[in-house]
């Protein structure tokens, strides 16, 4: 066994926080079971500088290799192995016998005698045994994932030691999730046992996976099929697809999936570490069509919203731009975006920052819907961005541009946002499926239209929208601000929001925006003049422009 003691001081490159010196006793080669196999060792990355009288959460890192190569030296897990330990997480990398030593299901064995080995030490390693996450790529993610639904069978434990402790772990992120073996006539695709696909359970720890739509190896569609059969089940999955390769979890896309892992990990943990500001993240249709590939993300800062916003931001501001916002209030009044996440998403990749009510969903019916019609929220929001981009600390400082803000609102959203349209830092509105005529809502009525400080655009979807109407009479009753009524044939209520990019009513509302906030006086035409070739199916009125 070799121990060294670290004295680390860096900046974890993908949070916004810089680390203070810190140490870590990191120890290589510890046995985790006796034995002939040389494969039954581990590394262990102890920080030093944790409350000594406190259990600490935990992550175990298997390595990727096709189940017959890799290591836990590799340069990728050596670097999430002390990461991980800067996080203030005992962090533990784990070998196991490779198919041409041992072949399968011995790798799965091999992984569930190191999980009971470090329960069993959990008193001497101050670890909570209650908050053990696990990390795996490829043939590694196979391996987490198995430690998350397999528990229960008691064949695939092994003969190994520790059989007191149970393999069960509190969650697991898996990149390139093998879930099966996909290559139909191999020995390994006659057992489902072995494989994830075995095991549709409620009863399966948390899992995070992150696939590559372009991953010649672990083919998309496979992982597709597994999460709709096992959210289908009940299980706890959440599924983060981007456009990238087998990579995607370790390599490449890290300013999405890097971020994702270390709120999974500190949410599911309870981990206290200042550097993780995401409580969770998403990814929508891919990040968008925009130049600047957006994420879903729900801030420690700011419970109960979802922010989408460019996944790099640094980058996304560059020579000298900053990022408008849009504050938005979701149809019903209601606290969630996700029936308008795709719109939303699209509007961020396009050089945004988008913040709406109501806290991160990954299904519609993943928790209680309630209705919140105060306009506070949409002021609360705007409070929340203007003072994180005067905040030094903050991802969003001096990147946001605090002059430039619009709100938007669908439905019973647009009159939840005509109640506090009179602030002054609000400089334009999109009003979505949503007019007054002469009802009242959510504390506003056709009065509240005099609220409004600038320019107005109603995006409306023709008579089969029940909104239609009020919004007709709210356009001829509108005279002392510029307003513009775009009107899409026959789609209803519900617009295209379920569309991918959240189809024409996000190309309408970004069009729009691109002009308000952007300063992009072409998109006139398309409001004023009424150029509309790249709108079938539109027409508009406008009035009161100058």
């Amino acid at each position: 066994m070799e121990k060294k003691i670290l004295v680390i001081s860096m900046f974890f490159c993908l949070s916004l926080t810089a680390f203070a010196q810190k140490r870590i006793e990191l120890t290589s080669n510890v046995s985790y079971r006796e034995g002939a196999s040389k494969s039954w060792v581990l590394d262990i990355a102890n920080p030093l500088d944790a409350d000594q009288g406190s259990l600490r959460p935990a992550i175990v890192i298997i390595h990727g290799g096709g189940w017959s190569a890799g290591s836990k030296t590799d340069l990728v897990y050596r670097n999430l192995l002390i990461d991980y330990a800067l996080q203030g997480y005992v962090t533990l990398s784990v070998e196991y016998r490779f198919n041409q030593e041992a072949p399968f299901p011995a790798c799965i064995q091999d992984v569930k005698c190191a999980i009971r080995w470090l329960k069993a030490h959990a008193e001497e390693l101050r670890v909570d045994p209650e908050r053990i996450g696990v990390y795996g790529h490829s043939a590694g993610a196979h391996l987490a994932m198995m430690l998350a639904c397999s528990y229960k069978n008691r064949e695939l434990e092994g003969d190994g030691p520790w059989k007191e402790y149970s393999s069960q772990v509190t969650c697991v992120a898996a990149g390139s999730p093998p879930t099966q073996i996909g290559r139909p006539g191999n020995s390994w695709s006659q057992h489902p046992e072995w494989w994830p696909i075995g095991y549709f359970t409620s009863s399966a720890s948390p899992m995070l996976l992150l696939q590559g739509y372009e991953d010649p190896i672990v083919k998309d569609s496979l992982t597709d099929d597994y999460v709709k059969k096992m959210l289908k089940a009940g299980g706890n999955v959440q599924y983060i697809k981007v456009h990238g390769n087998h990579d995607v979890a370790y390599s490449s896309v890290l300013e999405v999936t890097r971020p994702a892992m270390d709120a999974f990990f500190a949410r599911h943990l309870k981990n206290n570490n200042p550097a993780v500001t995401l409580n969770q993240l998403k990814v929508i249709d891919g990040g968008g069509s925009g130049p600047s590939k957006s994420v879903a993300v729900e801030e420690l800062s700011l419970p109960g919203y979802v922010v989408y916003r460019p996944a790099n931001l640094e980058q996304s501001v560059g020579s000298g731009r900053k990022l408008p916002v849009l504050v938005f209030a979701n149809g019903g009044c209601n606290d969630t975006s996700i029936i308008h996440e795709r719109l939303l998403n699209e509007v961020a990749s396009w050089g945004y920052i988008v913040i709406a009510v109501g806290s991160m969903q990954w299904d519609i019916k993943d928790r209680k819907i309630n209705h919140t019609p105060e306009g506070k929220l949409l002021t609360d929001a705007i409070d929340w961005i203007v003072d994180e981009n005067s905040s030094p600390g903050s991802a969003y400082y001096q990147k946001v541009d605090v002059e430039k803000i619009a709100l938007g609102g669908q439905s019973c959203g647009g009159a939840q946002l005509l109640t506090v349209a009179n602030d002054p830092r609000v400089s334009t509105y999109l009003m979505f499926n949503s007019g007054m005529g002469n009802i009242q809502m959510a504390g506003a009525n056709k009065n509240s239209l005099k609220n409004f400080r600038g320019p107005v655009l109603y995006i409306i979807g023709d008579i089969d929208d029940i909104a239609y109407t009020n919004a007709v009479k709210d356009y001829h009753l509108i005279k002392h601000v510029p307003v513009a009524f775009a009107n899409l044939s026959h789609s209803g209520h519900g617009g295209t929001f379920a569309e991918e990019y959240g189809g024409s009513f996000a190309k309408m509302a970004i069009s729009w925006l691109d002009w308000q906030l952007k300063g992009k006086s072409a998109n006139s035409s398309i409001f004023r003049q009424l150029k509309l070739a790249d709108f079938p199916g539109w027409t508009i009125e406008s009035k009161n422009f100058k």
